[in-house]
């Protein structure tokens, strides 16, 4: 059994382990439910501090513990570990960005934080957490200015409120303000360390406008921690101590927290477009107020295995509910697939044929002529 001087040791030196320890200090009246995201988002801000990546983007849904984990726990355990380092949280607003450095300092303060790192004595004005060692963590705001602050480590914390991502002028600010402010606050260009983290909003969002921008060379290159709510294909998350974690298509990233049930529910409650971006972090390019998609549709084959054509409107929540939960038998927002040369032949040979039988008997049905029948008998297949 680990004698307690060996936890501690664990605590200061293992970011996984101080998460928890972090979370049970905070919150000694929940449950810590240890989901494999959990795991995979502590091992990218360990792999942060270690200085092997240096431009982070974290996207995961709400209620992820991804803020907690970023801007609490992780700058408490930067500066406990150097009480030297600086640290710029930036937050979309004021109000959240009180909350974040409120707890930070709470989580400072405990008895069993203090006890770990003893050093870690948390003073300065509000807006300003400041070390006895020179360490500090300076709250900021989106969009406020950060001239004359600089930092090792920059963390960017949900930098748009869901309300504003559709307002082209409020993304574009948010854009133009991270482009000129934030990188050229670290202390060094190339050791410094820059984390954004966030909920996915609009396609054109910082996340997206910092995945889609040129990379230049000899930068550090942004690396992007995309976890959705519901899988959407096979996942396998290596971390660094060697273990991994395996997702199947269609599994929710917390069963036991929030699972498929309560995902889908959420879905309807939200709507489609909300829960593309905010639970699958891939917001729709296009979307219209009704969230319905118009077009042409195609369904299973009709009776004589000819591709099925409607046109129509579709819910975007019913062609999500299959392609991302895999409700129903076929995906409603397909279209139709194109016919082969063999259906083309027989759908114009079947065509005449009616059309002779029709100046006979006006009631005539569509279908195969003598000496055809459907589906076709194979030969050498025994039909008995």
């Amino acid at each position: 059994m680990a004698t307690a001087e060996q936890v501690m040791a664990l605590y200061r030196n293992h970011f996984p382990a101080f998460l928890r320890f972090a979370f049970r200090d905070l919150h000694p009246q929940q449950d810590f439910v240890d989901a494999a995201h959990i795991h995979v988002l502590a091992d990218y801000l360990t792999r942060v501090a270690k200085g092997e990546i240096k431009r982070l983007i974290i996207n995961m849904p709400p209620r992820s513990l991804k803020s907690f984990s970023t801007s609490i726990a992780l700058p408490t355990w930067l500066l406990g570990r150097d009480p030297t380092k600086q640290i710029i949280s930036v937050a979309g607003t004021r109000e959240l960005g009180a909350d974040i450095e409120m707890a930070t300092r709470s989580l400072m303060s405990t008895p069993r934080c203090q006890s770990l790192f003893p050093h870690l004595k948390p003073g300065g004005r509000r807006g300003d957490i400041h070390l006895p060692q020179g360490g500090r963590r300076i709250t900021g705001t989106v969009g406020g200015s950060l001239i004359g602050r600089g930092a090792d480590v920059i963390i960017i914390d949900d930098p748009i409120a869901p309300t504003h991502a559709h307002d082209p002028a409020r993304r574009k600010a948010v854009k133009k303000w991270f482009d000129a402010e934030v990188i050229q606050r670290l202390n060094d260009k190339k050791t410094g360390a820059v984390i954004v983290v966030m909920q996915r909003l609009h396609i054109d969002d910082l996340s997206g406008h910092l995945l889609g921008g040129e990379q230049p060379q000899n930068h550090p290159k942004w690396v992007h921690l995309n976890m959705p709510a519901i899988a959407m294909e096979d996942e396998v998350w290596e971390l660094s101590d060697g273990r991994s974690f395996c997702r199947s298509k269609g599994d929710a990233m917390a069963a036991h927290i929030e699972g498929r049930r309560a995902l889908y529910d959420r879905m309807f409650d939200i709507g489609a477009y909300n829960f593309g971006a905010q639970y699958q972090q891939a917001p729709f390019k296009n979307m219209n107020e009704k969230e319905v998609r118009g077009g042409c549709f195609g369904g299973p084959d009709d009776e004589w295995g000819f591709p099925d054509k409607w046109f129509g409107t579709v819910p975007e929540t019913t062609i999500m509910a299959y392609e991302v939960f895999g409700v129903g038998n076929y995906n409603p927002g397909a279209p139709p697939r194109k016919m082969t040369l063999e259906e083309y032949e027989r759908y114009g040979r079947w065509s005449t044929d009616y059309q002779r039988r029709l100046q006979i008997d006006a009631n005539a049905k569509f279908g195969p002529p003598e000496g055809e029948t459907w589906p076709p008998i194979k030969l050498g297949v025994d039909t008995e």
